[in-house]
């Protein structure tokens, strides 16, 4: 740990019908009947009607014999009588559960004794003993084959007495996880341009890597063209006006699919031609019936006013989201032709006095190509008027060379493309990628040094990485990287040395860093979401744009593959449909981040969120979560994970996700070096829900909190939009944005609280806990906190002033801080959140 210092799971719910048999038998000497005068909290019992009761939080006239269900006040302990057998429940597998065989499937069990002890629990398979467990958590591991079982935990006290859980059928099927074809569209080629009547072949090639092919669906804007059960894969289409959206689905013997997609263009015959048609202006005093031209397409206008309009984001031709309200499509201008290179590969790196090709593709959707002009730097190569379109060059200057291509049709319609190449006279090259010239290093603190090299003539061998001259690591196989930890403060000089098996070598242009002293870690902290979309909130930011205020940054979200269970990717915001936003740049997005790290900020990448999906529900899964987001942590550099995971990665009690994410995250953590960070924000009822229910989602975060104790390091439970929140504390709940509310929900992970299910929940460090709540209006659906609310509540927990009528036992000096959502709309609302937060655990850090 460190500060600086299938579809997700099965989805059945263990519900009421999970609750274990026991015998009710209880010990009642000494304690006193029920009175409907007196109050009672938390941990007190009474006895009615010859049955032991005990109180699960503040209570008055409540008879326990009529509110004893699992959501009600009461816990039904037994009748009054001599030893209590134990309690327990079979948390996984969840009853009707699906696994593939030669599997390790995670058995685990919840099992207590009232009055005594729980000496061990067994689990059994169909009848036949799966294991044995002494200790807490009770799990064992079984190895999984075909059939269909019956499932069951037995829990046995100090006495003797015992109590079989609920059985769980689980079903292992008799093959691996089904694994989804492949397809990918041949025909038409994407953006590609027709006229009206015109026969378009659309063409697929598809595979199933376990399986077969069943068929392939052809559609048009989602309408069925064609169904082809057969190879080649293929069908005719009379092409129709407009912008048509091409797709193909194929679908395997397991009624798994995968689907490919293409755009292109259709336009009127003779509609071409715009040379005497005005070009659309935005707030134009436009009539219907007026024809416009804009981007290569003819619109005539339908309604006059919105035509008119400065509202681009809806009325822009064929852009803006109403335009169609507006216009009509009247086809395009002219088709341009369609040039694309070869070879060579652009961003390559070719050998001065060599002789390469320089190939290129045009092609004239209404016409043909004319001619074919071949460009290096400024210097015509050579104008070709007939395929193939190549023309040999040998590169003589250094440096970086643009080359380009037009391409003419028979209506003198042109296109151009271009490319880059490097020019160098080293047969073997490299180059530093990581990190980038200006970075800031903290002393002491880990660092990935990357590398590119390429070898011209021969093979690259192997990359040695120097710091001011000094070897300090070896890489023999791409990507060539390592680790780098810096020893001294200063100005340092970062090189690759690279070298191939003829004996070439080379050493990259050196990159210069600078290692600054490790900053003091702050113990309380602001922790915002910086998220990688757009929303009302505006586009994504460039880090750094974002306020100075924030230790740690969570960045909002890791994706799921879809087509490969339990792999996580992570890429940057690049477009959006509905917005003009620029893409955030990688490179500068690590050299940012490289920079906020050497002041001490925190970076974690968030898992899960509202819509975000994590699927651990096999071995294969588990070991693709593992080795995928290892990859991202290197490449990215981030400090470590947040554990955002909600309805959509269907995280309860008794799935495997709840088995499963706890080893994983171990694992992750020992692969990038046994050092990172670990938060998570869960909604209140994954955790204080606990209390009130032990079922479903209902303190469902609880095993995962115990299984990571060790190397949790920030729990900042979200505080929003589930109403308020239920505790021991005080009758109802407490309200959302209030002081209670902030108080109560620290407290009782500050100092336990008991669990519907009869364990208690144990207590956390404070420097474990921090506050969740959204920045501003705009946020959240709810749970907005007063600024002096917040600011209240912490002084109630750090200094144990300023308290509402909830009070913790002791106060708590290391206490974790305050996160929100989200970093995004703190800006769009002025800085409203971080500024005055910031400033208050600011005061704290200080001592004020």
């Amino acid at each position: 740990m460190k500060f600086n210092t299938n579809k997700v799971l099965h989805s059945a719910v263990i519900g009421l019908c999970s609750l274990p048999f026991y015998s009710f038998a209880y010990d009642c000497q000494g304690i006193e009947p029920w009175s409907s005068n007196n109050t009672y909290v938390a941990d007190n019992f009474v006895t009615q009607n010859n049955t032991a009761y005990k109180a699960k939080w503040w209570t008055q006239a409540e008879s326990p014999a009529d509110n004893s269900t699992p959501y009600a006040v009461w816990q039904d302990l037994g009748a009054c009588g001599g030893n209590q057998a134990p309690e327990v429940t079979l948390l996984s597998p969840a009853d009707d559960s699906t696994l593939p065989i030669n599997d390790s499937a995670v058995f685990s069990a919840q099992a207590t004794d009232p009055d005594g002890t729980v000496t061990q629990v067994e689990f059994f398979v169909s009848g036949l003993s799966a294991g044995i467990d002494t200790q807490a958590p009770f799990q064992v591991i079984w190895q999984t084959q075909a059939g269909q079982y019956q499932v069951t935990a037995v829990a046995t006290d100090n006495v003797g007495a015992n109590t079989t859980s609920t059985a769980a059928t689980l079903t292992v099927s008799d093959g691996m996880p089904n694994v989804s074809p492949t397809i990918e569209l041949t025909a038409p080629l994407n953006n590609a341009q027709y006229r009206q009547g015109e026969q378009v072949k659309i063409a697929a090639s598809a595979a199933d890597s376990d399986g077969q092919v069943t068929n392939v669906t052809f559609w048009v804007n989602d309408t069925l063209l064609a169904t082809d059960d057969s190879a080649p894969y293929e069908t005719l289409w009379n092409a129709t006006v407009g912008n048509q959206q091409i797709k193909a689905i194929v679908k395997d013997n397991k009624n798994a699919t995968a689907s490919a997609i293409a755009t292109i263009s259709v336009s009127q015959p003779g509609s071409g031609g715009c040379a005497n048609i005005p070009n659309y202006q935005a707030s134009g005093n436009y009539s219907t019936g007026d024809v416009v031209a804009h981007n290569n397409n003819k619109y005539r206008c339908d309604i006059g006013p919105w035509c008119s309009s400065d509202a681009l984001w809806a009325y822009e031709p064929g852009v803006g989201q109403a335009w169609t309200d507006a216009w009509t499509d009247q086809g395009i201008c002219a088709i341009k032709p369609i040039i694309t290179f070869n070879s060579p590969a652009a961003n390559s790196t070719l050998l001065k006095g060599r002789n390469y090709d320089i190939a290129v593709a045009a092609s004239d959707a209404d016409g043909q190509v004319s001619q074919v002009d071949i460009y290096a730097g400024n210097g015509l190569l050579a104008s070709l008027t007939q395929a193939p379109y190549q023309v040999n060059w040998v590169p003589q200057q250094l440096g970086a060379i643009q080359l380009k291509a037009t391409a003419t049709d028979d209506e003198g319609n042109q296109t151009t493309n271009s490319q880059v190449v490097t020019i160098t006279d080293k047969p073997i090259v490299s180059s530093i990628t990581s990190p980038v010239a200006g970075s800031q290093l903290a002393l002491g603190s880990s660092t990935q040094l990357t590398a590119d090299a390429s070898a011209l003539v021969g093979q690259v061998t192997q990359v040695r990485f120097a710091v001011d001259g000094v070897l300090v690591a070896t890489d023999t196989t791409a990507p060539y990287s390592t680790q780098y930890t810096p020893a001294s403060l200063g100005n340092k000089t970062i090189t690759a040395i690279a070298q191939d098996n003829l004996g070439n070598q080379a050493t990259s242009e050196g990159i210069s860093v600078k290692v600054i002293d490790t900053p003091i870690a702050k113990t309380h902290k602001l922790i915002g979401y910086w998220h990688n979309f757009v929303n009302p909130a505006g586009c994504p930011l460039p880090l750094d744009q974002i306020s100075p205020a924030w230790d740690i940054i969570d960045i909002a979200f890791a994706d799921n593959d879809r087509n490969s269970n339990g792999t996580v990717h992570f890429n940057l915001f690049e477009k959006d449909i509905h917005s003009n936003c620029p893409a955030i740049d990688p490179v500068k997005f690590k050299q940012d981040m490289q920079a906020l790290q050497a002041q001490g900020k925190v970076f974690v990448l968030s898992l899960g969120g509202a819509e975000g999906t994590i699927t651990l529900n096999t071995d294969s899964d588990e070991v693709n979560f593992v080795s995928s987001l290892t990859a991202i942590i290197n490449e990215w550099g981030f400090d470590g994970l947040d554990i955002d995971l909600e309805s959509g990665s269907n995280l309860m009690h008794g799935t495997q996700i709840q088995a499963r994410l706890p080893r994983a995250l171990k694992e992750i953590e020992q692969n990038i070096g046994g050092d990172m960070v670990l938060t998570m924000a869960p909604e209140h009822p994954y955790v204080h829900g606990g209390m009130v229910a032990y079922t479903g989602i209902w303190g469902a975060y609880i095993p995962l909190i115990n299984e990571l104790r060790d190397t949790l390091d920030l729990l900042h439970v979200q505080l929003y939009n589930n109403g308020g929140l239920p505790n021991p504390y005080q009758p109802g709940s407490a309200p959302e944005g209030s002081v209670n509310m902030m108080v109560a929900h620290a407290k009782m992970l500050l100092e336990g609280f008991e669990l519907a299910n009869g364990t208690r929940f144990a207590p956390l460090r404070d420097d474990q806990v921090a506050i969740g709540l959204p920045s501003g209006p705009q946020s959240a659906n709810s749970g907005q906190a007063p600024i002096g609310n917040i600011i209240a509540a912490l002084d109630c927990l750090v200094k144990g002033i300023n308290c509402s009528t909830i009070v913790p036992a002791k106060n708590a000096p290391n206490f974790g801080g305050v996160m929100t959502w989200s970093i995004n709309w703190d800006k769009f609302d002025g800085y409203n959140f971080s500024k005055p937060i910031g400033d208050k655990l600011t005061s704290l850090n200080q001592g004020k």
